[in-house]
């Protein structure tokens, strides 16, 4: 039995800090893996650090297997990076604490291309109103959907996807509610989904929540938002089963794949950063801290 890592499934925490840090040329690999150590020893139950790996930092580490950086053809940016680190907390002090251990251990082996502060909005919600992740499976389903199963080498680990997404609130907050609605695909207040008679078909969950070939493309999401007056939007992250299934759903939210109606929700914010990852479970962490 693989043991996941802490603090996937335990949305306590109010505040989030994550980093996307790449690889400079010519780096000692021994170095990283010295850094490695110490980001997992900084884990505990008040501030839980997940790590994450891009494909080419995976593969100097594990020679198993491999997968491809995120692309989708121009459709979203790819900002792909080789390690991703998520700090969560329940008191502001703590994350800032433990922020700064995680910098004084990566130090000055990896560039950093986002260090991103995020909170709890309310009632779980984006900052466009509506409750963010009502779609999450729960107990075993929450498991199968979030890591990935025999016989795959990478068995027991989770493929990670993050988007820093930026919103248009001001063009949003402009819609009547009832179209808002419309843009979800679910109540604003309550955030009941709406039945498929009613369910428009350039909807958020019109695009998203749907099955494959009998499957459902179930994930299991935390996002949280970000920003202030200036800048401000949601940091999507989801732990998924299968790689292919956040291609899928993407191409789904452009109109390029099954056909050619484009989500809504697009109209109203935009990615500006695009990685997917694969996380590890706490064995394989524990092992390469021997």
């Amino acid at each position: 039995m693989s043991t996941p890592q802490t603090g996937i499934f335990d949305r306590s925490y109010q505040h989030h800090l994550f980093f996307e840090f790449c690889l400079s040329s010519g780096q000692d690999l021994q170095a990283v893996k010295v850094a490695l150590r110490q980001l997992n020893s900084l884990k505990s139950e008040k501030t839980p650090v997940l790590m994450a790996f891009g494909p080419a930092l995976w593969e100097q580490l594990d020679t198993r297997f491999s997968f491809p950086p995120f692309s989708l053809e121009g459709h979203v940016p790819a900002t792909q990076g080789d390690l991703w680190v998520w700090v969560q907390a329940k008191e502001r002090g703590d994350l800032f604490d433990t922020g700064m251990q995680v910098r004084d251990a990566v130090g000055e082996l990896l560039s950093t291309q986002l260090e991103l502060n995020s909170f709890v909005y309310h009632d779980m919600r984006d900052l466009t109103g509506f409750v963010d992740g009502i779609g999450n499976p729960t107990g075993d389903k929450a498991e199968k959907a979030a890591f990935i199963a025999e016989p795959h080498p990478g068995a027991g680990g989770s493929w990670v996807l993050t988007q820093k997404w930026v919103h248009d609130l001001k063009k949003f907050n402009q819609l009547p509610v009832n179209e808002q609605e419309n843009v979800f695909g679910r109540t604003k207040e309550d955030a009941v989904e709406f039945d498929e008679e009613r369910m428009p078909p350039d909807s958020h969950v019109g695009r998203t929540d749907v099955d494959r070939d009998g499957v459902p493309q179930k994930m299991w999401r935390r996002s949280v938002p970000y920003g202030d007056s200036t800048e401000h939007g949601l940091y999507f992250l989801a732990f998924c089963c299968e790689l292919d299934r956040y291609d899928y759903l993407l191409r789904r939210m452009y109109g390029i794949a099954d056909d050619t109606v484009k989500d809504r929700l697009l109209d109203y914010t935009r990615p500006v950063m695009g990685s997917w990852w694969y996380a590890p479970d706490q064995e394989w962490l524990d092992k390469i801290s021997e």
